[in-house]
């Protein structure tokens, strides 16, 4: 496709790959049949990987049953039809705006993510960037990124879904604190938050710390954690709806992590869904009252 791939992006075409064996169960927890093409597009090889091959392994049932949680949560958040815009941070290889039937459905899709990335999904989808999916090419440890997002046609006087799936554990305290921030004065009344970060016993299980210095190598690698729950870790301008672990949510959906969090003795990944607070929203991006 001509689009080459960076070590970040190679993490995209790897989760993907995971959603595309997952999709080909007969089990499925969610169908990416989206998931496939764009990994072959991508010509890494990866698309070589198998089921029997990841099957049980930690990446591989993380991915699904994360998947699966913000799935069911875009679907109780939207179907009410109140929220008709949505912000994927890190979007990756995200293909929700087609397989959930965002745009078919008269919703704006803002998806933020480096440029191989945006080139990549925009080349194998075909899809317009005038029918309402614009695919931002920005640096979100900056704080352009919210500038040009009004730029691309963003409201913000309506209320948004903000999802961060893979993004918060590679960026630091700092910037990812920044991006809540940001996130806040962008988000109207009515708006939520989904998001996965690591939680603080990533720092104390072992395989994390081992995925973290392989990954090191390429450049990036796990920055942060939340140290205490997400609502603590979100501020008083979030009402958290739901907040559990991957390791604990993965047994309602039939499927089991292949660790012990409870001998870990703290959440691995914790994995939320926050609405924007009641006094938040009366407020506007300034600290005056809403009108």
């Amino acid at each position: 496709m001509g689009v080459e791939i960076s070590s970040v992006g190679t993490t995209a075409v790897l989760v993907a790959q995971m959603r595309a064996l997952e999709s080909a169960r007969t089990d499925r927890l969610f169908t990416d049949e989206l998931a496939h093409e764009l990994v072959t597009a991508a010509a890494m090889g990866i698309e070589n990987v198998t089921l029997e091959q990841v099957e049980g392994q930690r990446v591989y049932v993380s991915v699904s049953v994360r998947t699966h949680y913000l799935d069911a949560w875009c679907s109780q958040l939207l179907s009410p039809n109140a929220i008709r815009q949505v912000v994927i941070l890190g979007a990756g290889l995200d293909t929700r705006a087609i397989r959930l039937n965002w745009l078919d459905d008269g919703l704006s899709v803002f998806e933020i993510d480096r440029s191989d990335v945006t080139e990549l999904k925009a080349q194998v989808l075909g899809i317009d960037p005038d029918a309402r999916w614009r695919g931002l090419a920005t640096d979100l440890a900056t704080e352009s990124w919210s500038a040009e997002l009004h730029g691309a046609g963003f409201d913000p006087t309506a209320p948004t879904l903000f999802i961060a799936e893979g993004l918060f554990m590679y960026l630091d305290d700092v910037v990812s604190t920044d991006i809540i921030a940001q996130i806040e004065k962008l988000s109207a009344p009515g708006s939520h938050l989904l998001g996965v970060h690591f939680g603080r016993g990533a720092l104390i299980d072992a395989e994390t710390q081992a995925m973290s210095a392989a990954i090191g190598k390429n450049g990036y690698g796990f920055e942060s954690v939340i140290d205490t729950t997400p609502d603590k870790w979100l501020g008083d301008s979030w009402d958290v709806l739901s907040a559990t672990s991957i390791a604990q949510y993965a047994p309602t959906v039939g499927r089991k992590i292949p660790y012990d969090e409870d001998a870990i003795g703290a959440e691995v990944t914790w994995m939320f869904a926050a609405s924007l607070s009641a006094a938040k929203s009366q407020t506007s991006s300034d600290g005056s009252p809403r009108a």
